[in-house]
């Protein structure tokens, strides 16, 4: 059977202490994904990411300590001289900033880049990817992407 590629699981659930499943590799497959989220928050909290098996051990984590502190895979704008305020391509990572963008409008200026984080997972028949918020709120927006190559095992 042909390879799939592209987004192979995306959620945009706002819910809080609730581990959801976004992709589950199926029987005799094998997958290289990459994985890419933002999230606007209301109260503090942490946002956690499994990836592989054991399903339950964390692989990312973030702990966001203020009200309304966002949080992204991508790049953010720096004070850089020449040009001035550019987005680097090599201050890629996990980013956080208050009120950093509003993820359902259009018309809101947002000067950072959401972006897979460009680091590779190799998974195997049965390995999943979750993400869970533990919080006291549920979220104002987000979303949540699973971005690879799935191919037989």
């Amino acid at each position: 059977m042909a390879a799939k590629i592209g987004i192979l699981g995306e959620d945009t659930g706002v819910a809080h202490d609730t581990l959801v499943t976004v992709y589950t590799v199926p029987a005799n497959k094998a997958a290289r994904i990459r994985v890419y989220f933002a999230v606007e928050l209301q109260n503090a909290g942490v946002y956690t990411v499994t990836i592989g098996q054991p399903s339950n051990e964390i692989t990312i984590t973030k702990n966001l300590v203020s009200a309304g502190e966002d949080c992204w895979t991508g790049s953010s704008q720096k004070a850089t001289p020449d040009p001035a305020l550019s987005i680097l391509g090599q201050d890629m990572g996990v980013q956080s900033l208050v009120s950093a963008f509003v993820l359902n409008d259009p018309s809101a200026l947002f000067t950072s880049l959401i972006a897979p984080l460009a680091i590779d997972y190799f998974l195997s028949t049965g390995d999943t990817v979750k993400y869970k918020f533990d919080g006291s709120n549920v979220l104002r927006g987000h979303v949540f992407q699973v971005v690879g190559v799935e191919d037989d095992a």
